[in-house]
């Protein structure tokens, strides 16, 4: 059968239909608190459950728990804080017991039942959680741009905020169900596919029933390839190359957090909720620069328990004496003999009109991603 739920039980804040109506009619007269994008995918994700055991956003507990503890005040493990900080005129008059709609570009997302308003310490969330206090890391810049003071509380979804075909954790759930998969590992890409990722999907593979293929489309770096390019490439590449019964595709519409391991645990958490048993832990993920040990992942899901099994997988590459993909596991040979091509790489090779080599990319694949040359082009101005 496919994972619990983390914490044990898949949380729903969206809204019926009657209640939704309901809401409607007065959500005029309700104080407004506006939000940015990636508040507005925690805000979806919450409601359906991606982010369970969380119903709404962090007080301060559960947020000084997971900046020091690594978990909630319950014991459970979490490492990155899910919280509400509005810029300081949206908060200013807002009060415990309030009950403000949250807007995002001009529509109304959800009601947040607010129970909670507390200042906190930025640059010892930086320090601990993104191991900096460095501007130049998209996420502290982005924290220390941020209000201030948390806003914390339930939340009750009125529309939603996602990506056209993107599934929820049920859903996908429900879809396991109907394959038979019993044990499911999920890979967590913001990249298209090239070989390496591919030949560790394949690995995977051989040990568990089906692969989630979960590709984040939400918010991303500046210099990322554009959610269209990556989710055209993996049709492309499941379409063509995996069997039908082995293999399922679904975007995530969340804001990417670049934290190393600590954003490794989030996602895998978020993987769990989705239904999956295992999850594909790589070299660096959601790594930036030198910020993070690249294996620090594996250790600290040897670390923490959560219920779901990591596959942990060093750095892929061709090997031209092996005549294979290999690892440092498999392979004797030293870089010299080593083809290894970073994804910054091959978007400079794709908008020169260059193929990446067919041992990193395959031919095809490339030619779909060139089709997206302004978009790169512009990404690495």
């Amino acid at each position: 059968m496919v994972s619990k739920p983390y914490g044990g039980k898949l949380v729903n804040r969206v809204l019926s239909e009657s209640d939704r109506k309901i809401i409607l009619k007065d959500v005029s007269e309700r104080p407004q608190i506006h939000i940015d994008k990636s508040t507005a995918f925690d805000v979806d994700k919450i409601a359906i459950g991606a982010f369970s055991p969380l119903e709404g956003f962090m007080g301060k507990d559960d947020f000084e728990f997971v900046v020091y503890e690594e978990s909630l005040s319950n014991g459970l493990p979490w490492t990155i804080p899910v919280i509400l900080t509005p810029d300081s005129e949206s908060v200013k008059y807002i009060k415990e017991g309030d009950e403000p709609v949250l807007v995002y570009d001009g529509k109304p997302l959800a009601i947040l039942h607010l129970n909670e308003k507390y200042s906190f310490d930025k640059s010892e969330y930086a320090k601990n959680v993104f191991k900096t206090t460095d501007l130049i890391h998209p996420d502290v810049k982005k924290l220390n741009a941020a209000g201030d003071i948390a806003l914390a509380g339930k939340i009750s979804l009125i529309e939603r905020f996602s990506s056209p075909g993107e599934l929820t954790p049920q859903q996908t759930r429900d879809e396991f169900e109907k394959l038979g998969w019993e044990t499911i590992t999920a890979f967590q890409t913001r990249n298209p596919p090239h070989v390496a990722h591919e030949y560790i999907q394949r690995c995977a593979l051989e040990l568990v029933d089906g692969l989630l293929i979960h590709p984040v489309v939400g918010e991303l770096k500046a210099d990322d390839f554009p959610p269209e390019a990556l989710l055209e490439s993996y049709v492309h590449l499941v379409e063509n190359y995996y069997p039908s019964n082995r293999v399922f595709l679904s975007p995530l519409s969340i804001a990417m957090r670049y934290a190393g391991p600590k954003a490794a645990i989030f996602l895998a958490i978020i993987r769990k909720n989705y239904g999956c048993t295992h999850f594909i832990v790589g070299r660096d993920m959601a790594g930036l620069g030198k910020y993070y040990d690249p294996h620090g992942a594996h250790k600290l899901f040897r670390k923490l328990n959560l219920g779901i099994e990591p596959m942990a997988f060093k750095e892929s590459y061709p090997c031209k004496r092996c005549g294979s993909m290999v690892t440092e596991k498999t392979c004797r040979h030293g870089p010299d003999s080593s083809l290894r091509v970073s994804m910054t790489q091959i978007r400079t090779m794709l908008v020169d009109d260059t193929r990446p080599p067919e041992e990193i990319m395959r031919p095809d694949i490339a030619d779909l991603l060139m089709k997206y040359k302004p978009s790169l082009s512009d990404a690495s101005k």
